[in-house]
């Protein structure tokens, strides 16, 4: 009976080890580094990333260049830093950017405006309706 039970906790921790696991990525390769965590949070950093994600509520961040993101849902907040990066996204809250050349193409936004709170710093960034 004593080993029943030893063998049910172990079975039990490795299961909610492997769930925790499972929620969370990160990628390192010669671009850099990609990163989600428990489908809120979506970090992508480096050079040339072609990605497509699906979020719901959650965090955007994109720091370094040339780097396209694609994300099917709704962020509260996307931070693009660095140049020649863009995001395609369906519905944004906020929108913050800094260097040069960003862009950020979105369908529509939570706010009463209907259009996201934007902050951006640098030259060339734009934030586009779709």
């Amino acid at each position: 009976m004593k080993n029943i039970k030893t063998a049910g906790i172990l079975a039990f921790l490795l299961l909610g080890t492997a769930t925790a696991f499972s929620q969370s990525r990160k990628v390192e390769s010669t671009k850099g580094v990609e990163k989600t965590e428990s489908d809120k949070v979506i970090h992508v950093e480096g050079v040339g990333h072609k990605l497509n994600y699906t979020l719901n509520g959650g965090v955007v961040e994109v720091e370094g260049g040339d780097n396209t993101l694609t994300v099917k849902g709704s962020a509260k907040k996307i931070t693009v830093s660095g140049t020649g990066n863009t995001v395609y996204i369906d519905k944004v809250d906020k929108i913050s950017m800094e260097g040069g050349g960003n862009m950020v193409y979105y369908r529509t936004s939570g706010t009463k405006s209907g259009k996201p709170d934007v902050f951006i710093e640098g030259v060339g960034n734009k934030v586009v309706k779709q």
